[in-house]
């Protein structure tokens, strides 16, 4: 795989779905763990970060860096992933980058899968509304989980306007399966561990780890227009 990219514990966070947090640690297996309600973003990702440590018999301060997924994903869980992760890497003095949940959610498949050189993914999260969030990418490389390029989006909207490919995979996909094919059972979520691997590999290599949000559509609560005032 690619754990010598690994510069030392690294704590990965995602919101894409429910909140989700895992730990990538040089020589030895992930560990991730996932909230069950997918709208208590505040309440769960910092109880899942120590829960996480606690299981890996690590402290804050022994992680090496924060990988965060940066969308896209809605923006209240969106904002709470990238909150937490810029609070951890302010406080421990460690860095924090980013990567898209949709292309962790791709690199996933072509790993789980096994799946060879040409052949194209779709990457599909929901996106409430009946809309879904979506990314094309090819697999150039088999076997590795940088290997893929994606060839379009991320992207907003109807399941019915997302291009087609040779395997769909991810929450969208399940939720519209009638309008996906063929659609692949696994992987349905973003994988926090993988996260932050991917994350590592990036920074390491030189590639872009930016924090900035994908939101792709603006928050479901807009800030009220000004009143006029009353005549005398």
């Amino acid at each position: 795989m690619t754990e010598s990219i690994l510069p030392g514990p690294v704590l990965g966070l995602s919101a894409a779905g429910p909140s989700a947090v895992g730990l990538a640690r040089p020589g030895q297996p992930d560990l991730s763990l996932a909230h069950d309600q997918p709208r208590a973003h505040v309440e769960s990702m910092i109880p899942l970060v120590k829960q996480v440590l606690a299981d890996a018999q690590l402290r804050p301060q022994d992680l090496a860096a924060i990988a965060v997924g940066r969308g896209p994903a809605p923006y209240t869980g969106l904002r709470i992933a990238l909150a937490t992760a810029q609070t951890l890497g302010l406080a421990l003095g460690r860095p924090v980058w980013g990567v898209s949940d949709l292309d962790v959610l791709a690199a996933d498949a072509a790993r789980r899968l096994g799946l060879q050189a040409g052949v194209s993914v779709l990457a599909v999260l929901d996106a409430k509304r009946r809309e879904v969030y979506w990314a094309r990418y090819r697999v150039d490389r088999a076997g590795r989980i940088d290997g893929l390029t994606r060839l379009e989006g991320p992207a907003v909207g109807a399941p019915a306007a997302a291009p087609p490919a040779s395997i769909v995979v991810g929450e969208g996909a399940q939720r519209y399966a009638d309008q996906f094919a063929p659609v692949v059972g696994e992987p349905i979520a973003v994988d926090p561990g993988l996260l932050a691997r991917l994350a590592a590999l990036r920074a390491a290599t030189g590639q872009d780890v930016s924090t900035q949000p994908l939101y792709l559509r603006r928050p479901d609560v807009s800030a009220p227009t000004a009143t006029k005032r009353a005549s005398p």
